[in-house]
C-alpha cells in the first residue's frame, strides 16, 4: 500500500486517520476456497442444449493474485444472477479481504463491486466494478475506484448448469493500484 506523508493533525486524526477493519477469513477459509476453485475448473462445461433456462442465483467466490501497491493475494464473497432467459447477469462483489505474501489475511476492502453482464449460450461475460477502501501503513484512509472482468462459462456438477467458472482480471486506481488476476466461480443457491 502507499505511504502517505505527513503526519495527521488532530482535526485529520479525526476525519482521515482510521484502523484495519479486521479480515473476515481465516487461512483454512482460503484453502476451501482454493480446493472449490479447482474443483469448479475440473468440471465440463455445460452442453447447450442443457442450458438452464429462466433465472439462477449462483453463491461463490473471487480468489485473485495482486500486484502493485499490495502484493499478495485478495478472497472475496461473490452473488452472480443469471437470466438465462434474457441472456443478462447481474451481482455482487463484496466481503472483499487482503491476503498478504505469507496466506495471512491482512483487513477487509469496505465498499463492494456491482457486476454486470450478458450471457449467451453458457457462455459468461461480465464486469464487476464499485469503490473500495483500505487502510494505509499510517492508518490512513486510501479510496480507489475497483474494476474487474469476469470471462467464464456455464459448468455441470450434480446436476446441468448448477455452477459458474472463469477468470478474473483488472485493477484497483486511486489513492492505492493493484493489478489483479485469479479465478471466479459459484454454485446454484
Amino acid at each position: 500500500m502507499k505511504h502517505l506523508s505527513g503526519a495527521c493533525t488532530l482535526m485529520v486524526l479525526l476525519a482521515a486517520c482510521t484502523s484495519k477493519e479486521p479480515p473476515t477469513v481465516t487461512r483454512t477459509d482460503i484453502e476451501r476456497a482454493f480446493d472449490a476453485a479447482e474443483d469448479a475448473a475440473a468440471l465440463p462445461v455445460t452442453p447447450v442444449s442443457r442450458i438452464p433456462t429462466g433465472f439462477v442465483t449462483y453463491d461463490g467466490k473471487i480468489g485473485a493474485d495482486v500486484t502493485g501497491d499490495s502484493l499478495g493475494s485478495v478472497l472475496a464473497d461473490m452473488t452472480m444472477r443469471v437470466d438465462f432467459q434474457d441472456n443478462r447477469i447481474g451481482g455482487r462483489v463484496d466481503n472483499i479481504n487482503l491476503i498478504d505474501q505469507n496466506g495471512e489475511p491482512d483487513q477487509r476492502l469496505l465498499g463492494s463491486l456491482e457486476i454486470a453482464g450478458f450471457e449467451n449460450n453458457g457462455n459468461l461475460d461480465a464486469g464487476a466494478s464499485g469503490q473500495v477502501t483500505a487502510v494505509g501503513t499510517n492508518n490512513n484512509q486510501l479510496d480507489a475506484q475497483m474494476n474487474l472482468d469476469l470471462d467464464g462459462t456455464v459448468r455441470s456438477d450434480r446436476s446441468h448448469g448448477d455452477t459458474v467458472y472463469g477468470g478474473v482480471t483488472g485493477d484497483a486506481r486511486g489513492d492505492f493500484n493493484l493489478d489483479v488476476d485469479g479465478v471466479f466461480y459459484g454454485e446454484r443457491r
